[in-house]
């Protein structure tokens, strides 16, 4: 009679309904309504969004002085310090980096031991030919630092410096105006505040 009873409670226990889960419930959903060939399950699928497009603006014509001097800093191991020490020994080119032998290049710039002068050399003959600046001399003022001010990074200061405006003097003097003749319109922007540059370029102008 035991035996009878245990069995009996089996084919009761395998009778009985299993319950489900959210979780079985959907794989059961899943498998009675399978979604369609390269379909992605609501529960796996992440919005994408796409980077935001980069806005690639051209480079525009400014006015340009019949002698200016060139960016030393677009030469690989030649930096803001190194720059300026080249101007002061009278090196405002690329054609006259590239005609100035090694040995005067690492003593006006008190260069370290590992800086290559040899390849600014090369790079300078280079960007000189690259840039129709081959035989380019300047023989002006010496050009200041004039990414200093805030707001001014290389590609304004070549703008200024292709107009003939190297100095904090020279830009102190400008109007707003002329300021906006030099500088192309579809690179200045809305947040471009050529006022603070000049008052900028006066402070700095009494201090060096």
């Amino acid at each position: 009679m035991e035996w009878l009873w245990f069995r009996q409670r089996r084919l009761q226990s395998r009778a009985a309904p299993v319950s489900t889960g959210p979780n079985q419930a959907r794989m059961e959903v899943s498998a009675q309504h399978p979604a369609p060939p390269g379909s992605v399950a609501q529960e796996d699928y992440t919005p994408y969004t796409p980077p935001a497009a980069l806005e690639q603006i051209p480079s525009g014509e400014a006015p340009r002085a019949v002698s200016y001097p060139d960016n030393l800093t677009e030469i690989r191991g030649i930096g803001d310090v190194y720059e300026q020490r080249l101007y002061q020994a009278g090196i405002f080119t690329w054609h006259q980096l590239a005609h100035t032998d090694p040995e005067t290049l690492r003593q006006v710039t008190k260069a370290l031991p590992t800086s290559d002068v040899n390849s600014w050399i090369e790079q300078a003959h280079q960007l000189a030919q690259e840039r129709g600046r081959e035989g380019a001399v300047y023989t002006g003022p010496t050009p200041d630092n004039l990414t200093q001010i805030p707001g001014i990074d290389q590609i304004f200061e070549e703008h200024l410096y292709q107009a003939g405006i190297v100095t904090f003097a020279q830009l102190a003097r400008l109007s707003p105006q002329a300021l906006g003749e030099i500088i192309p319109a579809h690179q200045v922007g809305d947040n471009i505040d050529f006022t603070a540059w000049i008052e900028r370029a006066a402070a700095l102008s009494q201090n060096s």
